[in-house]
């Protein structure tokens, strides 16, 4: 009678192993150097225990800046001068948008690192010798060199700089150099300088998700390197929102009609 429930008792064990298995769905398979695909806002990353805390302006207590990206290194007092010189719509040392200097306020480029923290999608497209990144926010591209050159030196400024890259395991690292500083690196005005080198690190991390940080090297702007937090990208399929590239073109006869109509009636109160 013993040995039948002992039986019984694996036979169910067994059983249950069995259906808890089949109700395990293995991974999906993906190629981790496949970064093709159009790429849409994800998760937000963790925030760290120790992320250091800003000020109502944004500054930290270590003499570093808030920004979009994350907590930056201390700030060089050329670095603090142009912080202050920045007069930014949006974070927490927005002016009023007719008041401030915003290059965007007259359509200009908004350069690689503004279009890269910005919600919009962008599509990677990986070739034989670059990969091309294709930005929705102002239907722009840029390429990443990946044919083993080194970056020119004495070239530029560009907007969207000029970028080499090479393969490190399953992380593309990407060096850029070359960026034109009249660009903010985010929507609140945070600085960079013309002698700046970017390294961005791209780690698809799933069959839907990619991993991205960059190292901002600045020694104008900033005491010492310092690396972002870590952003989050979805893989779009056809069936979301973001799952197809649209035409957003930042057109100068439009913020034309936008400054007429609401910035600069906004700001007529503070002027009386």
């Amino acid at each position: 009678m013993r040995n039948r429930v002992v039986a019984a008792c694996l036979a169910g064990t067994f059983a249950l192993s069995s259906v808890a298995f089949a109700q395990q769905k293995p991974a999906a398979a993906f190629d981790s150097r496949d970064l093709n695909g159009i790429w849409g806002r994800g998760p937000a990353a963790q925030e760290s225990p120790s992320q250091a805390k800003a000020d109502a302006r944004g500054m930290l207590s270590d003499g570093g800046l808030m920004t979009e990206w994350g907590p930056s290194s201390p700030l060089t007092p050329k670095g603090l001068a142009q912080v202050n010189a920045n007069k930014p719509g949006k974070g927490p040392r927005a002016a009023p948008p007719a008041f401030g200097n915003d290059l965007l306020g007259d359509a200009n480029p908004p350069g690689l690192l503004r279009a890269m923290v910005y919600g919009r999608p962008f599509q990677l497209i990986v070739l034989q010798d670059k990969v091309m990144q294709l930005f929705e926010w102002t239907r722009v591209w840029r390429e990443i060199h990946t044919d083993g050159r080194k970056a020119p030196e004495d070239i530029g400024p560009f907007w969207y700089g000029y970028s080499v890259g090479k393969w490190e395991g399953d992380t593309l690292v990407v060096e850029t150099t070359s960026l034109d500083a009249r660009a903010w690196m985010d929507q609140w005005g945070s600085p960079f300088s013309d002698s700046v080198k970017v390294t961005e690190r791209w780690r698809r991390t799933g069959k839907d998700s990619l991993e991205f940080t960059m190292t901002i090297d600045d020694p104008v702007m900033y005491t010492r390197p310092w690396t972002t937090n870590k952003r989050n990208f979805r893989f779009q399929t056809k069936d979301m929102p973001d799952g197809e590239m649209l035409e957003v073109i930042f057109a100068p006869v439009d913020e034309k009609e936008f400054n007429e109509r609401i910035r600069n009636p906004a700001a007529a109160p503070a002027t009386r």
